[in-house]
């Protein structure tokens, strides 16, 4: 708690152990697993096999670690700690979720995608389970393999106590409004939890994959592509697909993307689907403007730094911005800023409080907040 403000952190992360793989993945499957050589940083896997260490490429990237979280990076990011910062800087619950678990969501062999899914969220739900009212996490879906995403997302909510699942990357040649992903929505509404869009491609190539080989000034455009691009694109689809519009009590919380742009992409969609703009849609009407849907079924999570929080409030109102910290991420604030930053917002306190709490609560649910006092 903070200046009587109770804090929930809607998209912090984990740093996994190196053995997480030899660890948790069924022995059938070792064979097939990316082979862990080192850990850049006390934070990014490197992997055997080049192809799979992701882009790395950032000079400057890792190496403010250390100054930047200082204890918790010398004790490789414990769950210790993890409460020392939580509890020093006033934030009550974090939802984290996976840095190098990412690499369970796309893996191209939909056998071992699966096996890394299970993995990662066994290992999540044993490191939460010693903080379990104040640290929660958001459960990894196997993407290659659609069947196993369904049961994984059950089993990680209804066994593991994931408050969210982190979706995907769309599987090859196919698309979110496919019948196939049906069982994933409907599990969601029965089991009242969100659906978190984290940068995942919403289809192939991902908006910024034409600056993957490239270094220097290109990987910052990379990055500042990447994230708000895809859940843009992702938030469209499932508005201009139906998906929302069949799935009502469905939850939709786009994550580490700003939400700057949030007015001016509502304001878009709803032009094409009504006014001068609307000759392109050629389907049947939604039954409601891509404003209603985004008020009813989705959250958007806002860097306390960000300039324009203010007419974001202005045009959606104050219901679904949810605060965020990103910690401990090479390229997230300092620890001591994101709380700082909000409490500087030109908000009303009570916008204040919707954003660090009250929303959060709104859209995780119940399981957010079990066990809190």
């Amino acid at each position: 708690m903070r200046n009587g403000f109770k804090v929930v952190d809607a998209d912090a992360h984990f740093y996994e152990p190196a053995d997480i793989w030899d660890k948790y993945v069924e022995q059938q499957y070792q064979d097939r697993c990316p082979k862990v050589v080192d850990v850049l940083g006390n934070a990014l896997f490197e992997y055997e096999d080049a192809h799979f260490s992701g882009s790395v490429r950032a000079k400057t990237l890792l190496s403010q670690m250390e100054s930047k979280f200082g204890h918790a990076y010398r004790a490789k990011w414990s769950m210790k700690s993890r409460l020392v910062d939580m509890e020093a800087e006033g934030w009550d619950i974090q939802v984290c979720l996976p840095t190098n678990g990412t690499k369970a969501l796309n893996y191209p062999d939909p056998e071992v995608s699966a096996a890394l899914s299970r993995a990662y969220n066994t290992w999540a739900h044993e490191f939460s389970s010693s903080a379990a009212n104040r640290v929660k996490f958001t459960a990894v879906l196997p993407g290659p393999n659609i069947e196993e995403m369904i049961v994984e997302a059950r089993r990680a909510v209804e066994s593991l106590g994931a408050v969210s699942v982190m979706l995907p990357s769309v599987a090859t040649g196919k698309m979110w409004h496919d019948p196939e992903y049906i069982p994933l929505w409907e599990a969601a509404q029965e089991l009242e939890f969100p659906i978190s869009l984290h940068g995942a491609n919403s289809g192939y190539p991902a908006a910024n994959a034409r600056y993957d080989p490239l270094v220097g000034a290109f990987i910052a455009l990379h990055q500042t592509i990447g994230f708000p691009f895809e859940n843009m694109i992702s938030l469209g689809h499932f508005m201009y697909s139906g998906i929302l519009d069949r799935f009502p009590n469905l939850k939709l919380l786009i994550l580490e993307a700003n939400s700057g742009w949030v007015p001016f992409w509502l304001n878009r969609l709803e032009k094409y689907c009504e006014g001068r703009q609307s000759v392109f849609f050629d389907e049947h009407p939604l039954g409601l403007t891509p404003q209603e849907y985004f008020l009813r079924q989705c959250a958007v999570a806002a860097d306390a730094d960000e300039p324009s929080i203010k007419y974001v409030v202005d045009y959606i109102g104050d219901d679904n911005i949810v605060f965020n910290t990103d910690y401990p991420h090479p390229d997230a604030p300092a620890t001591n800023e994101p709380l700082a930053n909000m409490m500087e917002q030109p908000l009303s306190e009570d916008t204040k409080r919707k954003i660090l709490w009250d929303n959060s609560v709104k859209i995780y649910g119940e399981r957010l907040v079990a066990g809190v006092s």
